[in-house]
């Protein structure tokens, strides 16, 4: 998730322990994965985040539920002025946990990646579609906005229609469509599965549809290849200006479950980091960095897009992820 409607998104992983331990995940969480970040260091960072210019706080995991200082990570938010949301796979929602988190949470973000067959097998446990549509309907009951979250595989895009209709006969007001990237478990679990320029042309004029014939909000995280090339700006692939503060130009802002804290997406490669939370403070970090050589390789990266042999749709974020892990810096522009 990056910049959405104008607004710069801090995105914080609190923990990798979750209850599932899903084929696709990025972060590679699971039931014996342990590791999480203090709520007395994320509290401040959310307070530092406010002032840098974020204005909404966006939990992951992990599973953020399992994540016993959740309603007070989302009560610093609410506090610095900043807008919530939260992405859950929808399995640990009891009535408690959702009771606790009530007026904290703008957005609840369920995933569901597929029919029912389909998003057993990637959640690698029976049972976890239905289990999913039922957090669904109690958020929905708890007056929580829900949006819908599927990971668009190689074989799963002619079933958005079926989680289109299973996601608004559940009470959801969004379908959010994001294309599998091979990080963390799927590189080793689906690899071969990340779609190609055709599925990701038919996932999107297959929620046009949705969005008509189900008034469900849509949303496809991938760029025509036509903004691309005419906001360069938008992809902070054009000089920023000195002083502005970080949150006017880069979102989102990661703080991975050690502490990490990279820019756009978990798993950044830490020659673009800023630092760790636990070690020093986010306003500290953020003072000391030199964003040069990420903004070269965001240049780099958007030049060989857009002069390339490139498909109508271009997932961004993912392509400039494989870029940081090159062993070849990006070139500047010329």
């Amino acid at each position: 998730m990056g910049r959405t409607g104008g607004r710069a998104v801090l995105q914080v992983h609190p923990t990798r322990l979750c209850n599932l331990r899903c084929r696709h995940c990025y972060s590679s969480s699971g039931p014996d994965v342990a590791e999480s970040v203090p709520i007395a260091v994320l509290a401040g960072v959310v307070r530092e985040a406010a002032q840098l210019g974020y204005d909404v706080l966006h939990v992951s995991g992990g599973e953020p539920f399992l994540y016993p200082e959740l309603p007070a990570l989302l009560r610093s938010a609410r506090e610095a002025g900043m807008r919530t949301t939260v992405t859950t796979n929808g399995v640990a929602l009891t009535q408690r946990r959702i009771g606790v988190v009530r007026g904290l949470v703008d957005l609840a973000a369920v995933s569901l990646d597929g029919d029912r067959a389909t998003h057993d097998r990637i959640r690698d446990q029976p049972g976890c579609f239905d289990k999913a549509l039922a957090g669904i309907r109690r958020l929905t009951e708890a007056g929580i906005p829900v949006g819908v979250v599927t990971t668009l595989t190689q074989g799963n895009a002619t079933q958005l229609g079926e989680v289109a209709v299973a996601a608004a006969r559940s009470g959801a007001l969004l379908l959010q469509v994001h294309p599998l990237e091979p990080e963390g478990a799927a590189n080793r679990l689906m690899a071969g599965e990340r779609p190609d320029a055709v599925e990701l042309a038919y996932a999107a004029v297959e929620l046009g549809r949705i969005a008509e014939e189900h008034g469900l909000a849509v949303q496809l995280d991938a760029v025509p290849r036509t903004v691309l090339m005419r906001e360069p700006q938008a992809f902070m692939a054009a000089p920023v200006p000195a002083g502005r503060p970080l949150g006017s130009w880069l979102t989102p802002l990661v703080v991975e479950a050690n502490g990490a804290v990279v820019p756009v997406s978990y798993g950044f490669d830490r020659r673009y980091w800023l630092g760790n939370v636990q070690e020093r403070p986010l306003a500290a970090l953020a003072g000391g960095w030199d964003p040069a050589p990420f903004l070269a390789l965001c240049r780099g990266t958007w030049q060989r897009l857009v002069e390339g042999r490139t498909g109508p749709l271009i997932t961004w974020y993912g392509h400039l992820v494989r870029a940081s892990r090159s062993r070849r810096p990006a070139a500047a522009g010329r």
